[in-house]
């Protein structure tokens, strides 16, 4: 007789446990928005922040479980452990910030189970090990994503930036799909592992149609990453989009994007080695000098942070160029990179929106004037947003500089000078309009009487946990390397 224990440690348990808690729990939210249509329905985010508590503890639990699968197309394994949790951070803070903003707000409760749902397909993308499973996964998180950036259908800029999102998402699909048409018309499959084994050969036998498909499948991930110059829909949709639903798009849907675009370059091009790889170099090396270049003169704040998130892909696609140079020992080590720098991400990112977030509310404006005097009215916050921005910039003592110089020693250490050049060079260039964002926060403000900026219990406890992820990962890099360190990347 199967016992509960038992039950806990099945394949497709261990596979699938993190999605079919929060599969249930967007159910239960969807079901029970529709009972209680009137009154406060908070406590129906309440509800789904325990969801994804939950299944971050199963998780967790499973994550150095031995590598398992069901019906091949879903697995558990390093990548599907580490991007999970991460996932699930990210959907808790983004949920918490959604806690204060529907709050204040009049917008449908329809939002928090369309996060649940895009987290599901969010964990599909991390865990799935088939490409029909990738691609379900991945339309799933969109189709979710243009709702919620449209959710405020009074706003002529929410509606614009949820189209101008669903139109370019829909091509990158779109593109996604026909290069990997290209990969099973050649292979006969779909399933990564048998993929996994055919890289080579499909290489010598058809070189062209495997550098098409390729190449085509790093376009498709393009417009979802924000890539250049596949990034176009990303300031509009960002500023239209509700704060915290632009927090969502620029950590668990870039996180889940990262980990798809590695479960499909590392499986089924690592055979051909280096001369697909370099092409990512090549787009990672455009993406940082584009983002930070027209960051520079933006006053919009969201817009900003917008133009930041395309370099910060940037910074996190380096990696990706050394897989097909990289013996087997040094995946460790790329895969560390990559991860380390989004949970790093994750942190500063959804803290900056937060701060931008309750100084809009405040001001009523956007434009980055309106940070001036924020440490008269908010020393706490004012802190909290210079720890951030110093963090994206990659200043020592926080997350960011370190996740930037683990990828910088990848650049020496694979001997691409060229690119640890343009990496160290853009951090410099993002200095200037993170500084002229601080210089306006310490500025006073002109004569007259200053209000306090008043938060919410919920908010001073977001930022707090934002702070604390971006200064911890900071001071205490071991916190997360240990875990990452224990991980068999190769299996």
């Amino acid at each position: 007789m199967t016992t509960p224990v038992d039950m806990l440690h099945q394949p497709y348990w261990l596979s699938m446990g993190p999605m079919i808690v929060v599969a249930a729990t967007g159910f239960v939210v969807m079901i029970l928005e529709f009972i209680f249509r009137k009154g406060d329905r908070r406590w129906l985010t309440v509800l789904s922040m325990l969801g994804v508590i939950a299944a971050l503890v199963v998780a967790i639990v499973h994550w150095s479980a031995k590598p398992a699968f069901v019906l091949n197309t879903v697995g558990v394994d390093p990548f599907a452990s580490v991007f999970s949790v991460l996932i699930l951070i990210s959907a808790f803070l983004v949920l918490l910030f959604t806690l204060d903003w529907s709050a204040k707000s009049s917008v449908a409760a329809e939002h928090t189970y369309l996060i649940l749902f895009a987290l599901v397909g969010a964990l599909a993308m991390a865990s799935a090990t088939d490409l029909v499973t990738l691609y379900v996964g991945l339309e799933l998180l969109s189709v979710a994503s243009y709702v919620l950036v449209a959710v405020r259908t009074h706003s002529i800029h929410s509606v614009e930036g949820g189209i101008k999102y669903m139109l370019m998402g829909a091509l990158g699909s779109a593109v996604l799909l026909y290069g990997m048409s290209f990969i099973y018309g050649i292979s006969g499959t779909t399933s990564l592992m048998q993929l996994s084994s055919m890289g080579t050969q499909m290489y010598a036998s058809y070189p062209s149609i495997t550098v098409i498909g390729f190449l085509l499948m790093l376009m498709g991930m393009g417009f979802k990453l924000s890539l250049v110059p596949f990034h176009m829909w990303t300031p509009d949709a960002y500023a239209g989009a509700p704060t915290p639903i632009t927090s969502f798009l620029a950590t668990l849907s870039k996180a889940a994007s990262f980990a798809m675009l590695l479960r499909m370059l590392i499986f089924i091009f690592n055979g051909p080695g280096a001369h697909l790889f370099f092409w990512a170099g090549i787009i990672a090396a455009i993406t940082m000098i584009v983002g930070n270049f027209i960051a520079l003169p933006q006053r919009n704040m969201k817009r900003l942070l917008a133009f930041s998130s395309v370099a910060q892909a940037g910074y996190i696609l380096v990696p990706f160029a050394f897989f097909g140079v990289a013996q087997a020992q040094d995946w460790t080590g790329l895969f560390d990179s990559i991860s380390f720098y989004l949970f790093a991400y994750t942190f500063m990112t959804v803290g900056a929106f937060a701060i931008v977030y309750l100084v809009e509310r405040d001001r009523g404006s956007l434009d980055s004037d309106a940070l001036i005097g924020l440490y008269q009215r908010s020393p706490w916050l004012a802190v909290a947003l210079t720890i951030f921005v110093l963090s994206l910039a990659g200043m020592p003592l926080t997350a960011g500089f370190l996740g930037k110089f683990y990828i910088f020693v990848d650049t020496l250490h694979f001997s691409a000078i060229w690119l640890g050049i343009v990496l160290f060079g853009t951090s410099v260039v993002s200095f200037f309009y993170y500084i002229g964002w601080l210089r306006k926060v310490y500025q006073k403000e002109p004569v007259g009487e200053v209000t306090a900026l008043t938060a919410s219990p919920v908010m001073h406890t977001l930022v707090a946990l934002c702070v604390i992820g971006t200064l911890v990962l900071g001071i205490v890099p071991a916190v997360l390397l240990h875990p990452l360190l224990g991980l068999s990347w190769l299996y």
